[in-house]
């Protein structure tokens, strides 16, 4: 996935992947879906590929479901993503987002992307042009006023 970000009229393309506790996750989902559905269709790991094969669109239909039904009864799932919001940055799920109240994918520097990601979007509809942006600012311009802001996210101690 890349993201976009126009600098002085040019477009760089900065890749934001999933980390790799992040992907392993998701593959783990996948792997024990496949075999959950292998199970209700009564089919063996070597009828499996002949009668049910590999189908990543039915597996997160599956998903998708079991997650929603979770959510219902009040549970929490760990589904690794990357987000695209209008502002074209991308950023790795958070534990904001998913209502988790720990994650064993989560990394600091991945509530920063959110963040930064959710300030973009804010600049953006209130009449801000993003310029330039890396892992911990981001610069946005008041055309109105024909003035550049450098908008700064850290994390504090403590």
């Amino acid at each position: 996935m890349e993201n976009k970000v126009e600098k002085s009229g040019e477009t760089r393309a900065d890749e934001v992947e999933m980390n790799q506790k992040m992907t392993e996750r998701a593959d783990w989902i996948d792997t024990q879906t496949y075999w959950y559905l292998m199970q209700l269709l009564e089919i063996s790991t070597a009828e499996a590929e002949e009668k049910f094969p590999w189908n990543i669109e039915i597996l997160r239909n599956v998903f998708d479901s079991s997650v929603s039904i979770l959510k219902e009864y009040g549970y929490a799932v760990c589904n690794p993503y990357i987000a695209t919001p209008d502002t074209g940055r991308q950023y790795r799920c958070t534990l904001s987002e998913g209502g988790c109240e720990s994650c064993n994918c989560q990394d600091e520097f991945m509530e920063k992307e959110r963040l930064l990601s959710n300030i973009e979007d804010a600049a953006a509809r209130n009449g801000f042009k993003v310029m330039d942006g890396d892992n911990d600012c981001i610069i946005v311009r008041n055309s109105e006023m024909d003035m550049d802001f450098e908008i700064r996210v850290g994390q504090l101690a403590g």
